[in-house]
């Protein structure tokens, strides 16, 4: 792994300023210079490591030179502003991955058992620490996501100070980020770093010094809950970037080091309360599959159901599972984690202030009665430690709830949360055409269901501490699909599933969806799903989308354009065999519903 080198004594003829500036630079305590992901990649494909750290010029860059880089910059800030402006992501380098992570599978018309396999790896898919290292010889900083680079530069090549991790990436792509390329400067031994496409191409036309050696990581071209901007300097006299992701530390470097050039944000890292984006799975299990022209439950592994369609709910048991943990130690009956979505829940008691059987008004007047009042009662006892107690959306309350039990007991993991009153608890989004009128989810019917009320009549609570999402949520992307022209495909950030912009029956066009929504029976559309690029949706994936800030149609209609805003199917079955899920687009209602009646499909993509 080769790293920016200046000169062998760099304080060789400097003022007592620079000397000054020079430690300053030392001190800093959150920047990058780039990070390498690969398991010391360029270490092991050269010779030894110190030779591997050496620049083969010294001699500062040409003015020519220089402009480019600057004009690489103007590319990667007008890239960014265009996403953030469209949500349209620009077509990526496919370059080799430099993480010695495996390479993203490729989405083909492969059977269950690959599905099942390549939808787990997606759920394992986590942050992986940035490592720093302070060169003393240069006074640049290093950095690396591989432990065994990390190791190796600890080991061998003792002017390389090890600092600890200073921000966190993904050595693996997951839906909505996007990779980071690197290059090494032969002139100089500096590594660059872009996520830009549009800068990758303008530094391979242009600057024949800079070797691509492939993907080192992959970060975000947008902000959101879970990101931080990588704030991006240019020493032009030196030509290398300067990178961190400490707001304080940036507005140092622009108030006392006039020769670092700001150049705006670079790319989104991933942040300490990162989580890898997911549904939780509905808890539907394998024995709950169907077979065709059938209304009788069939294992999942048999014939009949993955000849059906190898994608039902039942099938993908065990991607993105139901998955909870204790909260340090703390009882269940106080806080539970939930390990897909990192969010915190209560607990319940079966007495007391916080017992199951206590009903609130969703009023929001801190009346004794209210549920507001009993947010700022938590709050105030900083139940398990947290003062950022909640009531929760819709989306978050229907991740724990657990689908296929028996009606009128609690459809929730009972294991983790004892004490669950088989009752309507609140949600906090209200009906948007309607606001006296909340959502609630009943934990003792199909699926939770999703119903309204007055907000003066009295349910259940459970709250939930954890980010809400915040910033864009979609992007653009095109995906192969027959008819359908470019940008057919939106990436959810939140939830890190790709979906058909169109409904079944229709064609996207390029700027809209064209023609009618077709309608099948629930056997129909199973059939119709049975693809190895596409999939049904299950219920939870599918109500995923409902915005509840909107109405007729209860979603982006922007990004999902023509939508019919009656119910849609999904592969959940009922508790009785013969009904399946569904999902309403006029408001965000869902429910069950005889499989023979016939309603439209719409499609996201099969990995995971």
């Amino acid at each position: 792994m080769k790293l920016m080198k200046q000169a062998l004594h760099p304080f060789d003829g400097l003022s007592s300023r620079w000397l000054v500036i020079a430690a300053f630079c030392a001190l800093l305590t959150a920047c990058g210079g780039g990070q390498d992901t690969s398991s010391s990649v360029s270490l092991a494909a050269n010779a030894e490591p110190v030779n591997a750290f050496a620049a083969t010029t010294q001699s500062p860059p040409s003015a020519q030179t220089t402009a480019l880089q600057k004009e690489g910059a103007r590319l990667n800030s007008d890239e960014l502003a265009q996403i953030a402006k469209t949500g349209v992501l620009p077509e990526p380098f496919e370059g080799k991955l430099l993480s010695g992570a495996g390479p993203e599978p490729v989405q083909g018309e492969g059977g269950f058992a690959e599905a099942k396999s390549l939808g787990q790896a997606k759920s394992a898919a986590s942050r992986v620490p940035v490592f720093r290292f302070f060169n003393n010889q240069t006074n640049a900083h290093f950095f690396t996501t591989s432990t065994t680079e990390r190791d190796s530069v600890q080991a061998t090549l003792a002017y390389m100070s090890y600092e600890g991790p200073a921000f966190y990436s993904s050595a693996t792509t997951i839906p909505g980020l996007s990779p980071v390329h690197r290059f090494y400067n032969t002139q100089t031994g500096v590594h660059f770093y872009t996520i830009s496409e549009a800068e990758r191409a303008n530094v391979v036309a242009n600057l024949p010094q800079f070797n691509y050696e492939g993907i080192a990581y992959y970060a975000s071209t947008l902000a959101g809950t879970g990101y931080t901007p990588l704030y991006r300097f240019f020493y032009a006299s030196k030509g290398f970037h300067f990178y961190t992701n400490s707001l304080g530390e940036r507005d140092n470097i622009i108030a006392t080091l006039p020769q670092y050039s700001y150049e705006g944000v670079g790319y989104y890292v991933l942040g300490s309360d990162w989580q890898t984006p997911a549904v939780p799975h509905t808890g539907i299990t394998s024995a709950r599959c169907y077979q065709a022209n059938s209304d009788v439950f069939v294992a999942c592994g048999g014939s009949g159901a993955t000849t059906l369609n190898f994608q039902q709910d039942g099938h993908r048991a065990d991607i993105n599972a139901l998955s909870y943990s204790a909260v340090g130690s703390n009882a269940l009956t106080s806080c539970v984690k939930d390990n897909v979505t990192g969010l915190i829940w209560e607990g319940k008691t079966k007495n007391g202030f916080r017992s199951l059987d206590n009903r609130y008004t969703n009023l929001g007047n801190n009346a004794t009665d209210d549920v507001s009042a009993y947010v700022h009662l938590l709050n105030g006892l900083a139940l398990c430690g947290f003062n950022d107690w909640r009531l929760p959306t819709v989306q978050e309350l229907r991740g724990i709830e657990k689908f296929g039990g028996i009606r009128g007991d609690p459809r929730v993991d009972v294991d983790w949360f004892p004490n669950t009153s088989p009752q309507y608890y609140w949600a906090s989004d209200v009906l948007h055409s309607d606001p006296t009128y909340g959502w609630r989810a009943d934990f003792g019917f199909f699926g939770s269901a999703l119903q309204v009320s007055l907000r003066s009549h009295t349910n259940s609570v459970r709250l939930v501490r954890g980010a809400t999402w915040a910033g864009p949520r979609y992007l653009i992307t095109s995906l192969s699909y027959t008819g359908d022209a470019a940008n057919n495909a939106a990436i959810d950030r939140q939830t890190g599933l790709i979906w058909r912009r169109c409904q079944q029956g229709q064609v996207w066009n390029g700027t809209a969806c064209t023609g009618t929504p077709a309608l099948y029976t629930h056997n129909l559309a199973l059939i119709f799903a049975h693809n190895g690029s596409w999939r049904m949706p299950n219920i939870k994936e599918l109500g995923s989308l409902v915005d509840y800030g909107r109405a007729s149609p209860a979603l982006d209609s922007g990004v999902f354009p023509g939508t019919n805003t009656a119910f849609s199917w999904t592969t959940t079955p009922g508790d009785a065999a013969d009904f399946a899920g569904f999902v309403e687009f006029g408001s965000g209602f869902s429910y069950d519903v005889k499989r023979t009646v016939q309603l439209p499909v719409r499609l996201v993509r099969s990995y995971p």
